[in-house]
């Protein structure tokens, strides 16, 4: 547990000896790993020094959780809001609408491109979508999007890179050497 979870084992200790024991130790636990993520990859030392945006980066870096499982830790970080009387309800996962998904064309010969960039741009264009709709589907940032597609991926996360790739339907191909 790091320094940020330990400072709010008051709010913890409080909220345990109430109702569903096993219930509500499982939050505890949701807003610690929350708390602990929030400490090691954005550096918030203070609780009051949580916002919306740590939320946000919270369910990019777990989109792997099912909605089932997201929804329990929103409850859980729902009622750290509570305690620490934030005005507004933190921001809930966003998981893609199946239906607004572009439909991955069937094309048997498939497209061959010499970066990941031009074969994100290329499908992009070809379903008609814009930079802007992309980063809503996918949570990735919008300049972030623009220098992949420029084949600029240094600075470019795995996790956007495979978000933008699933989204779209591309698939990759290596081929073997002969």
């Amino acid at each position: 547990m790091y320094t940020l979870a330990k400072s709010a084992e008051k709010y913890f200790r409080d909220y345990v000896r109430g109702g569903g024991k096993d219930n509500r130790k499982k939050q505890v636990a949701r807003m610690i790993e929350f708390l602990d993520w929030a400490e090691s990859v954005d550096n918030v030392r203070a609780l009051h020094g949580l916002g919306k945006n740590h939320v946000i980066g919270f369910w990019k870096s777990h989109r792997e959780l099912s909605d089932a499982t997201a929804y329990k830790y929103w409850l859980a970080i729902s009622k750290l809001w509570e305690w620490l009387d934030k005005h507004e309800a933190p921001p809930k996962p966003f998981k893609a609408d199946k239906r607004l998904l572009p439909k991955p064309e069937q094309n048997p010969a498939g497209n061959f491109f010499p970066n990941i960039g031009s074969a994100i741009k290329f499908t992009r264009e070809s379903q008609s979508m814009s930079l802007l709709k992309l980063a809503n589907l996918t949570g990735c940032d919008l300049m972030a999007i623009e220098e992949i597609e420029a084949g600029n991926l240094l600075n470019a996360s795995t996790s956007d890179v495979q978000n933008l790739l699933g989204i779209l339907g591309i698939q990759l191909f290596v081929p073997r050497n002969k």
